[in-house]
């Protein structure tokens, strides 16, 4: 099993849970690995989750608190 065309990251749940939850997930999964504006340094990077809700800068080491699951500046 692995990501898909159609299903992306959520193809690794294969027929299980259901095609609602499933979209679900992929929508969190997309956010969480997109590409966010740091607000320390001003750079295009890939936010690195600490914890829940506290997200780091890999470039510049900024630490802020944000939502659960998707990095906002």
């Amino acid at each position: 099993m692995g990501h898909t065309k159609r299903v992306k990251e959520a193809g690794r749940y294969g027929s299980r849970y259901g095609s609602t939850v499933r979209k679900r997930v992929l929508k969190i999964l997309s956010e969480r690995h997109s590409r966010t504006v740091c607000a320390g340094c001003g750079k295009s990077v890939l936010m690195r989750r600490i914890s829940v809700g506290v997200w780091e800068c890999p470039s510049c080491g900024y630490t802020y608190a944000g939502p659960a699951h998707t990095p906002k500046s």
